[in-house]
C-alpha cells in the first residue's frame, strides 16, 4: 500500500471504529497572583467582627453558631451569655480532636483570636446601635444583607489563611480536610445541625425559640453555599502562601 494510502486508512479508522483519539487534557493554570496568607488572615481577623454586628444590629436572627449559646444563656441566665459561648466552642474544637485523632496547638491561638473578635463585634454592635439605629423593615434587611456578604467573604478568606481562626470557623475548615469532603457542604450540615439543636433546646428547655428568626434560617441554607461559590471564582485567579511558622 502507498504511504499516503496507508495514512488516509489510519486516519479513517477511529471513525469506522467509533473511537477517536484520546489527548491529554490540558493541565489547569496556575492562579496568576498569589498574596500572603496573613494578608487573607487579616482582613478575616477584621473584617469579620463587623460583619456578625451587622447582622445582629439587623435583629433578623443570629446566625446558628451564635443562636446556640444564645438559646443556652436564655435558658440558664445564671451563666452569661460569653461564658456559654466559649463553652460551646470548647465543644466544637473537643469534637474535632476527636474526629482528627490529634490536638493541636493552634487551637489554642484560636481561642486567643475567639477572646479578640468578641471584644470586636461589641465595639462594633455599640456604635451601630448609637449612629445606626435600625427603625423599619428595609433598613433591617440593608444591614442583614451588609452583614451576611461580608461574612461570606471574610468566611472565604479564613479557610484559604492557613493560619488559626475563630473555633466556630476553624471546625468547618479542618472538618472538610479531615473527612475529605468539600468545604460548602460541611458549613452547610454544620449550620443545618446547629440550627436544629438550637431549635431543640429552646422548645424543650424554654418552650420558645430563642435567637431564631428568618435571618438564621437563610444564614443556615445559603452561607455555605455562598462561600463556596466564592471559593470557584477566587481559586482561579488568586493563591495564598504562608509565612508563619503557624
Amino acid at each position: 500500500m502507498l504511504p499516503d494510502a496507508e495514512r488516509a486508512a489510519d486516519e479513517l479508522e477511529p471513525a469506522l471504529t467509533g473511537e477517536a483519539a484520546i489527548e491529554p487534557a490540558a493541565p489547569a493554570a496556575a492562579p496568576s497572583l498569589v498574596l500572603p496568607a496573613e494578608l487573607a488572615w487579616a482582613v478575616y481577623f477584621l473584617f469579620i467582627p463587623f460583619g456578625v454586628a451587622a447582622m445582629a444590629h439587623a435583629n433578623m436572627g443570629l446566625v446558628p453558631a451564635a443562636a446556640l449559646p444564645f438559646a443556652l444563656n436564655a435558658i440558664a441566665p445564671q451563666v452569661s451569655y460569653g461564658v456559654w459561648y466559649v463553652v460551646f466552642q470548647v465543644g466544637l474544637i473537643a469534637i474535632l480532636c476527636a474526629v482528627r485523632r490529634t490536638l493541636d496547638w493552634r487551637y489554642l491561638i484560636s481561642f486567643a483570636v475567639c477572646a479578640v473578635g468578641g471584644a470586636l463585634i461589641d465595639f462594633n454592635g455599640a456604635w451601630m446601635n448609637d449612629l445606626f439605629p435600625v427603625d423599619s423593615l428595609g433598613l433591617s434587611c440593608l444591614w442583614f444583607a451588609v452583614g451576611f456578604v461580608i461574612v461570606a467573604v471574610t468566611v472565604y478568606f479564613c479557610t484559604r489563611c492557613q493560619l488559626p481562626v475563630m473555633p466556630i470557623d476553624t471546625f468547618p475548615r479542618d472538618l472538610c480536610a479531615a473527612i475529605d469532603q468539600p468545604y460548602a457542604r460541611v458549613k452547610v450540615w454544620f449550620d443545618v445541625i446547629t440550627l436544629l439543636v438550637t431549635c431543640a433546646i429552646g422548645l424543650v428547655g424554654g418552650g420558645a425559640l430563642f435567637g431564631i428568626n428568618v435571618g438564621t434560617v437563610v444564614s443556615a441554607l445559603l452561607m455555605g453555599r455562598s462561600v463556596g461559590f466564592i471559593q470557584c471564582i477566587m481559586d482561579k485567579r488568586v493563591a495564598y502562601r504562608k509565612h508563619l511558622p503557624l
